[in-house]
């Protein structure tokens, strides 16, 4: 694939994130920070949190075009076998990521209607079993992710820098979530959104590797 091409693709990546993130942020933004990953559903608006819903969506896709365009950055820059890995596993994280997405703005209006009800502990307790448990798959996935990242990184034969490796997706997330106790302001903000906001500048780095890629012939 031309270069040119898995620069759009990694910049699709970026767009993706940056939709989702926007998405993300009206589905669980609070002004003194999320109370908890669930019990922030319990306070959310309804309405706002509908609109994050379809910006959500709208923007997942370009997530695997992000990741696409790694695939093929790293086919040519380090290991062929694990530019295919990674590219599997940004799949399956966005996929178990997308159908939890999805679940958020459902969650919020179960939650809420059901406040004071005799249902609410029984729907409580099923979101947190089918829906909020992916989260913590999407994380384990995403840790995997990262160290398959950092040996293409550690592996590449055209002379990229190593400490790029310490852009991984799993640093950056928990980079981002432990915002809110070193500078709330910061955090309250964008721990909400960790996920994006850890992708937003994963693919910008990338997106910089990718164009010095244009200036490096691979060793032969």
């Amino acid at each position: 694939m031309k270069n040119k091409n898995i620069k759009i693709l990694i910049a699709l990546g970026i767009i993706g994130s940056f939709m989702v993130g926007v998405g993300e942020y009206l589905l669980h933004f609070l002004p003194d920070g999320p109370p908890g990953e669930v019990k922030m559903l319990e306070e959310v608006p309804i309405a706002r949190a509908s609109k994050g819903h379809f910006w959500s969506i709208i923007g997942l896709p370009f997530y695997f075009a992000g990741y696409y365009g790694l695939k093929e950055l790293f086919k040519k820059v380090s290991n062929t076998g694990l530019a295919n890995f990674l590219y599997v596993l940004g799949n399956l994280a966005f996929i178990v990521g997308g159908i939890w997405i999805s679940s958020r703005y459902f969650g919020a209006e179960v939650l809420q209607r059901s406040q004071g009800t005799p249902d609410y502990a029984f729907y409580l307790q099923s979101y947190e079993e089918h829906y909020q448990i992916l989260v913590w798959a999407l994380r384990v996935i995403v840790a995997t992710l990262s160290i398959v990242f950092v040996v293409l990184i550690l592996k590449n034969h055209v002379g990229l820098p190593k400490w790029v490796a310490l852009f991984n997706p799993i640093f950056l997330l928990i980079l981002v979530i432990s915002s809110l106790f070193w500078f709330k302001p910061l955090g309250v903000h964008i721990a909400p959104i960790a996920m994006n906001v850890t992708h937003f500048i994963f693919f910008g780095v990338m997106l910089w590797v990718a164009n010095r890629q244009t200036k490096i012939e691979p060793q032969q």
